[in-house]
């Protein structure tokens, strides 16, 4: 069945390739972008539940404070209690549409990767990348600059809580690239894209429900 999902992936990967004037690079980026806008709506919504959810959770730190103090000495009572507080004010467990969007995107994803891979060793160059079953310095660069652009976009993340650690996703997907075939790299850049317009589209929302 995987093999059967991997090769097909790969089948329309090379029909599209053809489309392209033989371009699989313009191929796997325009893969990448079309898994990930059909799946936008989904991402956006998961996106918006998990931001108003911090917005809640932000108002209620007082009383969790209280709670937290009240119930020291018994982790049990202070779990419930923190439950009790969250349906009170209508907080989910924060996992819902945010794990359904990780649950269809993994699969999609390890699919996509998997024929990449395939193909990748028979194809030549796009653009300045001389092979595509290489890695490449200035990709994984440019897939690490589109990170960093869609970290500044991300309305959950104010300005003033952007620690280092917050930009080690940033610093691991630039390792990654780094040492894979460069036609996986292009997936991550088309991918990558798509996260940045979501954040502004996320960023734009978010103005509209505060003013």
């Amino acid at each position: 069945m995987w093999t059967m999902f991997v090769d097909g992936i790969a089948a329309l990967l090379n029909q599209l390739a053809a489309w392209l004037d033989g371009s699989y690079g313009l191929a796997v980026i325009a893969l990448a972008l079309a898994v990930r806008l059909a799946m936008l709506p989904m991402t956006l919504q998961a996106a918006e539940q998990g931001w108003r959810r911090q917005r809640k959770l932000a108002a209620l730190k007082p009383q969790l404070e209280r709670l937290r103090e009240r119930h020291a000495k018994d982790p049990a009572a202070h779990a419930a209690a923190m439950q009790s507080l969250y349906r009170e004010h209508g907080i989910a467990s924060g996992l819902g549409s945010g794990l359904l969007t990780a649950l269809v995107q993994a699969p999609m994803s390890a699919g996509i990767y998997a024929a990449i891979r395939q193909g990748v060793a028979s194809v030549g160059s796009f653009l300045w990348i001389p092979k595509l079953a290489r890695p490449d310095l200035w990709l994984a660069l440019l897939v690490a600059a589109l990170g960093m652009v869609a970290m500044l976009f991300n309305p959950m993340l104010p300005e003033q809580a952007r620690t280092l650690l917050h930009w080690l996703p940033v610093a691991i997907s630039f390792l990654m690239v780094w040492h894979v075939a460069a036609g996986l790299g292009l997936y991550w850049l088309g991918s990558g894209s798509v996260t940045v317009l979501q954040n502004l589209l996320l960023r734009q929302r978010v103005r509209s429900l505060s003013a």
